[in-house]
């Protein structure tokens, strides 16, 4: 019955325990099934017989398909047996069914049809992906800047009003054009491959992306005026990404969350932008579901677009009165150096 499983094969078949620990200890084997000695004798005599199952938990997906496999094949093979012990008693097979199993469960996952592990997990970790990679990528550029001293670059020379927000806008609006090859390559192509669940339309899933995309660049412009090396943002933003898959609830229940820790959590855009993400393209949610992680989006990318503007201008302000400082006392020096001739 196992080998019969689609979950499992069977390979080899050894006398002891220990001949089987050697086999999964030299990768031949992903699994052990340990019938003990005596079962069938149990069996037959309507005794309890037990089976033991060892799989190697740290291949989530090994683990997966070894026990799936196993409870499938172990409840059938109970099942029949006590069929036939209901049969032996003078019932036909069709009550002893009906008596072994007198309510049917008839089980639909109406939005992981398959209950893979890729349907579940690939969607809402694609966006997490996006946040991250586009966070390292402008620090890389804010540290690259200031580390070889080119961060006037970023900022204009005179800071009059509004003489930030041009600047802002125009950079945030380049990563933005580029990140759309992104977009296009996670949710279309990789979609296809995968075979993901996709049930979204064009509406509610431009909604969503769009105010996203402008809250992770707002939130990477600010944060790279604190990279005074390149190197700094790739270690920051590697050290803030177990974090953020992990708060966004895909790989623990937002619900199994203490409440205040998933509330500072809502600082990132993913950890909003995920649960509606999974709603819309593999729920087939519409917008007015979502509307609610559509206006904090809207709000988070406004609030930071002001954050960036405030941090440009600042740093810019620094470097301008800097400048100032050292013209002048280059200008000084040179005047003593004059007289002293």
């Amino acid at each position: 019955m196992v080998d019969a499983t689609e979950e499992m094969k069977v390979t080899q078949s050894v006398g002891s325990l220990v001949a089987a620990e050697q086999l999964f200890f030299e990768g031949q084997v992903g699994g052990v099934l340990l019938i003990p000695a005596g079962f069938e004798k149990k069996v037959m005599s309507g005794q309890q017989a037990s089976v033991s199952v060892y799989s190697d938990a740290g291949y989530f997906l090994v683990y997966k398909q070894t026990l799936t496999g196993a409870m499938q094949s172990i409840g059938t093979f109970s099942g029949g047996v006590e069929v036939r012990r209901l049969m032996a008693k003078g019932a036909t097979p069709e009550q002893a069914v009906e008596k072994r199993d007198p309510i049917a469960l008839n089980s639909v996952m109406l939005f992981n049809p398959a209950g893979g592990y890729n349907s579940f997990i690939i969607p809402g970790l694609i966006m997490v992906i996006l946040q991250q990679t586009l966070l390292i990528g402008i620090g890389l550029l804010g540290g690259t800047d200031k580390e070889r001293g080119r961060f006037r670059f970023a900022v204009p020379q005179t800071l009059t009003k509004g003489g930030v927000i041009p600047v802002v806008v125009g950079k945030a609006g380049a990563y933005f054009v580029l990140y759309t090859v992104n977009i296009v390559i996670t949710q279309l192509w990789v979609y296809h491959w995968f075979n993901l669940p996709d049930k979204a339309t064009l509406l509610p899933a431009l909604a969503l992306m769009v105010p996203f995309l402008l809250a992770v660049i707002f939130l990477g412009m600010a944060l790279s005026t604190f990279f005074s090396r390149r190197e700094h943002s790739i270690l920051f933003v590697v050290f803030l990404s177990p974090i953020a898959l992990f708060l966004s609830g895909l790989s623990w229940p937002a619900s199994a969350i203490p409440q205040w820790l998933h509330g500072a959590a809502h600082v990132l855009p993913s950890t909003v932008m995920v649960p509606a993400w999974l709603r819309v393209r593999t729920m087939g949610a519409e917008l007015h579901h979502v509307g609610d992680a559509f206006c904090f989006l809207t709000l988070q990318a406004m609030v930071y677009f002001v954050l960036a503007v405030g941090l440009y201008w600042w740093v810019g302000k620094g470097k301008k009165g800097r400048k100032g400082r050292k013209g002048k006392g280059g200008r000084a020096s040179r005047v003593d150096g004059i007289i002293g001739q």
